[in-house]
């Protein structure tokens, strides 16, 4: 656990775990890119092909539209409830009924895993990617610590609020992710998987040193928004 990040800081970073390690950073180092040679290049380049971000103007784009919530959750929300009113046998009629591939998918994703996931829906691979990018993008300069950390630490306290375990959260967030990238193939399924795993098991990850149960995460939030 990194001893120069307080405990707000340290929920704030496991919360964006999945996709730090991922990118092969450590915890220890507060999820330190400039450890890894060739690492911060790396991110340039992930930024500008995945994400279309090249420099502060273009991530406060970014940062704002996970604030308002423009990723998968709504049309995910919409197809759910729109399949909750159906029976089962209806479900299935109308998701074969439906021409385009990758919509047909994302439906039977929702099907498969509406009854292992809580009210709280696929908000956190929105929001759990939304603290791992801006960690990224702090180190990288294209966005100042002060805003940064306000922007993490917003996006702790819905993720907090809205799930109510490190279990929770990483479930929606692997429905999400599979959701995003439009795979249900049980061994695309298990690669997903495999992202999480190691967090739930090793006795070292952060979310077995960090306790979910962290108060100052509840702390307001006070954020300049720039226009």
């Amino acid at each position: 656990m990194h001893s120069l990040l307080d405990a707000r800081q340290q929920w704030t970073l496991a919360a964006g775990a999945i996709l730090l390690e991922a990118n092969g950073l450590d915890f220890n180092s507060g999820y330190d890119l400039d450890l890894l040679e060739g690492k911060r290049e790396g991110v340039i380049e992930m930024f500008e092909r995945g994400w279309n971000i090249q420099d502060h103007e273009s991530f406060r784009r970014q940062m704002e539209s996970f604030r308002e919530g423009s990723g998968h959750h709504d049309k995910f929300d919409q197809r759910r409830a729109l399949l909750s009113v159906m029976t089962h046998q209806e479900q299935e009629n109308y998701i074969l009924s439906l021409e385009d591939e990758k919509e047909r998918i994302q439906f039977q994703i929702i099907q498969f895993y509406d009854s292992r996931l809580s009210a709280a829906t696929i908000n956190a691979w929105d929001w759990g990617r939304a603290i791992s990018i801006t960690r990224m993008a702090m180190q990288i300069g294209y966005v100042d610590d002060e805003t940064a950390w306000a922007f993490m630490y917003e996006m702790a306290q819905r993720i907090q609020q809205e799930y109510s375990s490190w279990t929770d959260f990483a479930i929606a967030y692997l429905i999400g992710r599979q959701y995003g990238y439009e795979e249900l193939d049980e061994g695309e399924a298990l690669e997903h998987f495999s992202l999480i795993e190691p967090l739930l098991e090793r006795t070292d990850s952060p979310w077995n040193l960090v306790r979910w149960e962290e108060e100052s995460i509840a702390l307001p939030v006070d954020l300049e928004r720039k226009g």
